[in-house]
């Protein structure tokens, strides 16, 4: 196996776990809450905020440029990606524009 195989393969492996613990998660909070998580179902939501790529470089680039490098980096590969270009679902792009919000 090639060193960038076993890169793709972590990543892979990485982005695996990331979404077992979330699944996790939810699954704990409603057993641990039942009549919550099924009143939390029937709630309506409001819709998520669609982030463009170009917003989300915007967000991610002011961050970095204000002391925080380090942590869009770490932000990115706790996604899985090493870079924002290799985001393309709409959704990740919105979860990492709202997690660098916080930063």
């Amino acid at each position: 196996m090639t060193k960038k195989e076993m890169e793709e393969l972590v990543k892979w492996l990485k982005r695996i776990c990331g979404d077992f613990a979330a699944l996790t998660a939810l699954f704990e909070d409603g057993m641990a809450h039942p009549d919550e998580a099924a009143a939390k179902d029937q709630t309506p939501q409001e819709p998520a905020r669609v982030y463009t790529y170009e917003e989300v470089r915007a967000i991610l680039a002011e961050k970095a440029r204000s002391g925080f490098r380090a942590e869009v980096k770490a932000l990115l590969t706790r996604r899985g990606v090493s870079q924002l270009s290799e985001v393309k679902n709409p959704e990740m792009l919105a979860a990492i524009a709202e997690e660098a919000s916080v930063l």
